[in-house]
């Protein structure tokens, strides 16, 4: 008897096959192991075929971490982001970062936080400790919203916690944790000024959602080359993507005394100039 050919869909033909062990074979080699912390930012179609499409991708994620560790994915709302705050809706309102996000947050086994721009979702051992109470306490103000990198959301736990954050098929410069890195870098300029006038007027100068105004945003080849500098980032490939992983502690510790030693070499001139007439003491 002739044996069945197994006939690949359109979407594979000329691209290379990936599964689900192909997709954990290469987490295990940019040092993911069971009970980690993983932030994954993602692109479907830059593996090539995935058989299964995005369930594959968040099952190896969840069989390498196990049970014991946790799985996140960015829910981030950008193609309404002007409007985010009035239309947010946790359960509802669309993850705009990729098929994958959009298919993780929706599984009955998965929480979401509830902040209207950086939400995550996420599933495993501490989930509903990363997710719970986005935006309860410890504002810090920028261009996403006071609450969106605050001291009670998942980006805040995600650093203390030393999550390792993974790009799969995606750049660097999608680094949403670089942002929770300037919100700091703001908060601890403004501390630094005593004077309650002079604060009220550095503050008025920084942008706000929907407001205009002065924002450090990191440039992310610039923050990958101080990263390979201290040897901190690991590579993999799978299928046709290249697999990036550093972790959120040390992205923190490398990048940001730099930054808030040297303004000057990372910020465009106008934030630089804010620094040193806003911030510096007189």
């Amino acid at each position: 008897m002739a044996q069945a050919q197994t006939t690949l869909s359109p979407e594979a033909a000329d691209r290379p096959v990936v599964t689900q062990a192909d997709i954990a074979a290469a987490l295990r080699a940019v040092g993911i192991k069971a009970g980690h912390i993983l932030l994954i930012h993602s692109s479907l179609k830059k593996f090539g075929y995935v058989a299964g499409g995005p369930e594959t991708v968040i099952q190896a994620a969840q069989e390498v971490v196990t049970s014991e560790g946790t799985v996140v994915f960015p829910t981030l709302v950008q193609r309404d982001f002007a409007h985010a705050y009035e239309n947010w809706d946790p359960v509802n309102s669309p993850s705009d970062v990729g098929l994958i996000t959009e298919t993780f947050r929706k599984r009955p086994d998965v929480l979401r936080s509830n902040q209207a721009t950086h939400s995550v979702a996420a599933w495993g051992h501490l989930a509903h400790e990363l997710t719970h109470e986005h935006t309860a306490y410890g504002p810090r103000m920028g261009p996403f919203g006071d609450y969106a990198f605050s001291w009670s959301s998942p980006w805040q736990k995600m650093y203390l916690y030393g999550a390792h954050i993974c790009f799969m098929g995606v750049e660097t410069r999608y680094n949403t944790f670089k942002h929770f890195v300037e919100h700091c870098l703001v908060e601890k300029l403004l501390q630094q000024i005593d004077d309650h006038q002079k604060r009220c007027h550095a503050m008025a100068m920084i942008r706000r959602h929907n407001v205009p105004g002065l924002w450090p945003y990191l440039d992310s080849e610039k923050t990958d080359a101080l990263l390979k500098q201290h040897d901190l980032i690991r590579y993999a490939t799978c299928g046709q993507s290249v697999f990036t992983s550093f972790t959120a502690d040390d992205f923190f510790r490398v990048v940001f005394p730099r930054i808030d030693q040297h303004p000057e070499e990372w910020f465009e001139q106008a934030f630089a100039y804010w620094c040193r007439q806003a911030v510096s003491p007189d």
